[in-house]
């Protein structure tokens, strides 16, 4: 039983997607968070270390190769999405696909974050009196905007 109800952000619109019903500041939030996330792309800061995580753990050589053969399509398919996000913005319905591109940016977005905070799977609590409190709110923010995408993006599911 929920006591309080939040209004779903992303409603099945038929043939036209999903109604879209983020409050304008939202909308202006999250795209300078997807801005913000633009900008990291290209540095080598332990902030990114979640995106381009290492595939040969045990190998450097080949993690290595890896990386520069994958670092630039992964920046390349991200920038895409944030692209696509600051064109959807203000659009009152959204495909799948622009939905789905949301999906990818918010969650980088909660693993950069993630890291900064130092999150791991155990960590449930909000430290009120901690120095980064508002970033620990927004974290868990970002976290309500990816489960509202992704019981959206099921409701295409066969």
């Amino acid at each position: 039983m929920a006591l309080f109800r939040r209004p779903r952000l992303f409603e099945p619109a038929g043939s036209k997607g999903f109604q879209v019903r983020l409050a304008p500041e939202a909308r202006d939030w999250v795209v300078g968070l997807a801005d913000e996330l633009d900008a990291l792309l290209v540095t080598d800061t332990e902030d990114t270390r979640r995106l381009f995580p290492t595939a040969y753990p045990d190998d450097p050589e080949r993690d290595a190769g890896y990386q520069i053969l994958a670092r630039e399509q992964l920046i390349d398919d991200r920038r895409e999405a944030i692209a696509l996000m600051r064109t959807t913005i203000a659009k009152p319905h959204m495909t799948v696909d622009e939905l789905a591109a949301w999906m990818r940016i918010v969650n980088d977005l909660r693993l950069v974050l993630g890291t900064r905070l130092d999150v791991s799977e155990d960590d449930d609590d909000l430290d009120v009196d901690g120095p980064d409190l508002e970033s620990q709110l927004i974290y868990r923010e970002l976290g309500y905007l990816l489960s509202e995408i992704v019981d959206a993006l099921t409701t295409t599911l066969p």
